[in-house]
């Protein structure tokens, strides 16, 4: 009976080892493809920062935070998967690279920065709030100045519905002026609209690190598939 076990836990850890194994050697084929395959820059645009921050969740955190950490992670896992990528900020503060006006809505700058750099996608990271509490879910706004904007917004978001949000049922939207980076931007360009901080639920979420990691990947994966 002792020697039955011993060679049954002996097989267990076997098969163990192979299927970590397999898991491993997949993620590392994926990131050497994306290397082969990436056309583009991806630039992260983490939203407000400094003395902006954003909209305010039902527990007072601020949404620049959310989206500084969120932005992090998909850096991060960008890079790994062989994507050149920029992040506008890394920290908690405005964007005004030195020279540049103070005086000037930071906003400007960030467009002026996105339209410099050739060959690239913008991925603006933002969290979402509205007066129904009940409201929640994942939504891509995207720029109606490139075909390719619309495409990269319905492959982030079907990936965040299959991975992480299959309840969601919103659909993406083409944005307006009043989404000034978007509508003035000459390059593909999305902004995604994480959740709601005005959700209880959703706000603690938003929050977690293991959500903004699960969030980040699902964000990878529709990036991936286009980029």
């Amino acid at each position: 009976m002792k020697r039955f076990y011993i060679i049954m836990t002996s097989i267990a850890f076997i098969f163990i080892c192979i299927f970590s194994f397999n898991k491993v050697r997949s993620a590392e084929n994926a990131a050497s493809s994306q290397k082969v395959s990436s056309k583009y820059t991806v630039i992260i645009d983490a939203g407000h920062g400094g003395k902006d921050a954003g909209t305010i969740g039902v527990d007072g955190t601020h949404e620049k935070k959310i989206n500084l950490e969120t932005a992090l992670i998909l850096r991060d896992y960008l890079m790994v998967s062989g994507i050149n990528t920029i992040l506008i900020r890394e920290h908690d503060n405005e964007f005004y690279p030195e020279g540049t006006d103070t005086s000037r809505s930071d906003l400007y700058n960030r467009l002026d920065f996105v339209n410099s750099v050739p060959n690239s996608v913008l991925i603006s990271i933002h969290q979402n709030h509205f007066e129904n509490e009940a409201e929640w879910g994942t939504q891509v706004w995207y720029s109606s100045n490139a075909p390719e904007s619309k495409v990269l917004a319905d492959g982030v978001l079907n990936n965040i519905k299959e991975l992480l949000q299959p309840d969601n049922k919103r659909e993406n939207k083409v944005s307006d002026n009043s989404y000034y980076i978007l509508y003035k931007a000459t390059v593909p360009s999305i902004m995604i609209e994480c959740g709601f901080m005005s959700n209880k639920n959703e706000n603690s979420k938003l929050q977690n690190p293991e959500y903004q990691k699960d969030m980040a990947f699902s964000i990878l994966t529709g990036i991936c598939t286009e980029v």
